[in-house]
């Protein structure tokens, strides 16, 4: 109940920070998500290692959001990929995890 209670009170406070972004926060990012949208759309590997890194993190806002009773994300595969895409695209200059942070936020509950 405990860890349940403070994955409430964590996700709520990041949701509540919704504006707040990997580049205004000091987040320890592993893997590809710590990189630009930029270097992910830049080649084919990078594009499918980006890939995977989203599907890893969109799945754990997906549980942190379902372990705090909160609405989760609906979005298929190529929806998900779409919207961080479209992300990217806006402001290449962002961070992968930013973009994937936004399109999950504007996504969840859908």
């Amino acid at each position: 109940m405990l860890m349940r209670n403070s994955l409430f009170v964590l996700l709520s406070l990041v949701m509540a920070a919704g504006a707040a972004s990997a580049e205004e926060a000091s987040v320890d990012l592993a893997g590809i998500g710590g990189r630009t949208c930029a270097y992910w759309l830049s080649s084919r590997d990078h594009r499918q290692e980006g890939t995977v890194w989203i599907y890893g993190f969109w799945s754990g806002l997906n549980y942190v959001a379902a372990s705090s009773q909160q609405d989760q994300s609906k979005a298929s595969d190529a929806t998900m990929i779409a919207a961080v895409e479209a992300a990217c695209k806006g402001k290449p200059s962002r961070i992968l995890a930013t973009a994937a942070w936004s399109a999950y936020i504007d996504s969840s509950g859908k």
